[in-house]
């Protein structure tokens, strides 16, 4: 994912916001989310934590793109909820960024089986993410990386739905321009 027919397809994704990955990574490395779909309780998990997040990304002289199948009206307002509307949005609905990235798909029992049920459980009913209308692909799973000048630093890829980054983990990473 280095290679440069990989900076040429990421040129070809503007942002909501006019930029690319490419662009972006090459002015600063970038904290890249590949949500689920909209709907998903898990995604809705995720974006509170990059809330959260947010101080620490800043001290690291992260940026943040947030990758999605949604639509941009519908992403809006969902970022907007998470205090996110200004972070760098890219609206994928055919899965291209998903699939460069490569982005895995999950089968029936890593979307929904039971490793799946306990988690949804304790993240809707205890946690309060409940969920949206289920969106574009429910298959989609998400994944998380840190894309600097082009080329990925650090990456997690999700293995069922429940599955979320350990973003300590994932930003304790060292960063080439650092």
């Amino acid at each position: 994912m280095e290679s440069p027919p990989f900076r040429e397809s990421l040129s070809r994704f503007p942002s909501a916001q006019g930029k690319t990955l490419i662009e972006l990574s090459d002015d600063t490395p970038v904290l890249v989310v590949f949500l689920r779909h909209g709907g998903c309780p898990f995604c809705r998990q995720v974006l509170d934590q990059l809330k959260a997040l947010s101080a620490q990304l800043a001290e690291r002289h992260l940026q943040l793109a947030i990758v999605h199948m949604m639509d941009e009206k519908e992403a809006t307002k969902l970022l907007s909820h998470y205090s996110l509307q200004n972070v760098f949005s890219f609206s994928d609905p055919e899965r291209k960024l998903y699939e460069l990235f490569q982005v895995k798909r999950g089968n029936l029992s890593e979307t929904v089986g039971p490793a799946v049920w306990w988690s949804g459980f304790k993240t809707t009913i205890l946690s309060g993410y409940l969920p949206g209308i289920p969106g574009k692909d429910v298959q989609q799973l998400g994944a998380a990386l840190i894309l600097d000048q082009g080329k990925v630093v650090t990456s997690y890829f999700s293995q069922n739905s429940a599955d979320l980054p350990d973003w300590d983990q994932l930003l304790a990473c060292e960063l080439p321009r650092e």
